[in-house]
């Protein structure tokens, strides 16, 4: 009805707004971004604000940050603006500008949420304890957000940690988790999906029975690097490592490969049977989405999202020359850390609300690691988190040369 509205009468901001949350609420991302750019650029302020939720959604706090940014040119009084650019400025680590933004949208509404838990934060990240704590158990307290008390608990949760109390720490992340749960328990459900445990199932089925002597590249084929593994197994720090390097270019978490892939992604039996001019298009709707979003400048990209770890057969289909950069870190460290983390949940991140099923779905998915490593004749290295923060420099010397 929202399209109908809008080709009737054309260019009517509120109509192009409300079409926007209705894309992104139904998972029509791109084309939400590009409405809410129409309808902004028209003036209105909430356009801004619900384009710099879908980029905050997204994990692009340098766009979040833009998007708030237009919004307090309309109206610098603004506190949802105000709380939304100061949570972008923390992720970006810009602290000083978080805070002035956090505690400018706390004057203009005091019950503001997001800028309280930015505040949680900064005093979190600056060792005041109790103030990080108070900040975030009156947001647990008052808010009428599921999830929004879930991030108070979890802010509790770190105070708790650091303070060394273990105990009341792991009930603290227990209760963001059953919140967290309560919201978003359908994920459990959607075994179609590739990331849920289902689905990565029917990938080891798949990757224990394939034959890939035939899965051959072009001989002028081009290929990113893979840097995956599971979720807290040092990915991030590797990331740093490498984007330090002139030749090598990282992006950012984006499931590029899947959504090039979407129609195959998680059907073993339609991944078996492409085409080679299938493969190809794949691979030109890859590079298309990577070169949209990253100025590549002839440098080797680095392709780091640690879930393609399930798509490890996609990989050998479409870039069988790829390498692939294998993190590993100790299990019981990679299980808490995941049950800890607050994540934007989905088929796989749902796994992590409870401490057993986070286990299982790190065996699940590791057991696919190995079965592919083992059949898909893939260019493992493998890095170890532990290495890593013993010795960076061989670490990062190793890597080098096997790039």
């Amino acid at each position: 009805f929202l399209r109908r509205a809008d080709h009737a009468a054309p260019g009517q901001m509120h109509i192009l707004n409300a079409l926007g949350v209705a894309l992104r609420r139904t998972g029509a991302i791109a084309e939400a971004r590009s409405v809410f750019k129409r309808a902004s650029d028209l003036g209105l302020i909430d356009a801004w604000r619900n384009l710099g939720i879908l980029e905050a959604n997204a994990g692009d706090a340098n766009a979040t940050r833009n998007a708030y940014a237009k919004a307090l040119a309309i109206s610098g009084d603004d506190a949802p603006s105000h709380a939304g650019i100061s949570q972008a400025f923390e992720l970006l680590h810009q602290l000083d500008l978080a805070r002035e933004h956090a505690r400018r949208a706390v004057e203009l509404d005091p019950n503001n949420d997001v800028a309280a838990l930015t505040l949680a934060n900064l005093f979190l990240r600056e060792g005041n304890l109790a103030a990080a704590e108070v900040t975030a158990a009156a947001v647990a307290r008052r808010s009428r957000s599921a999830t929004n008390q879930a991030l108070a608990w979890g802010v509790i949760g770190d105070v708790r940690d650091r303070s060394d109390d273990p105990g009341e720490a792991f009930a603290a992340f227990s209760e963001a988790n059953r919140l967290l749960l309560s919201i978003h328990g359908s994920h459990l459900v959607e075994t179609h999906l590739p990331y849920h445990p289902d689905g990565v199932e029917r990938m080891i089925a798949f990757a224990r029975e394939v034959d890939v002597s035939g899965w051959v590249a072009p001989i002028d084929e081009i290929s990113p690097v893979f840097l995956v593994g599971f979720p807290r197994s040092g990915t991030t720090l590797l990331e740093q490592v490498l984007s330090a390097h002139s030749g090598l270019v990282c992006i950012e978490e984006r499931e590029h490969l899947a959504l090039a892939a979407q129609a195959v992604a998680g059907d073993p039996e339609k991944l078996a049977s492409l085409s080679d001019a299938e493969i190809e298009s794949i691979r030109a709707e890859y590079w298309r989405r990577v070169s949209a979003e990253t100025e590549i400048g002839g440098r080797v990209v680095v392709d780091k999202l640690p879930l393609n770890v399930i798509f490890l057969p996609l990989i050998r289909r479409v870039f069988p020359r790829a390498k692939i950069l294998f993190a590993l870190r100790d299990p019981r460290d990679v299980v808490l850390s995941c049950f800890q983390q607050r994540f934007g949940m989905n088929a796989a991140m749902v796994q992590f609300l409870e401490l057993n099923s986070a286990a299982a779905y790190y065996d699940k998915v590791m057991s696919l690691g190995l079965i592919c490593r083992e059949r898909l004749g893939l260019s493992v290295f493998e890095i170890r988190y532990e290495e890593v923060v013993a010795d960076l420099e061989k670490v990062a010397q190793d890597v080098t040369r096997f790039l």
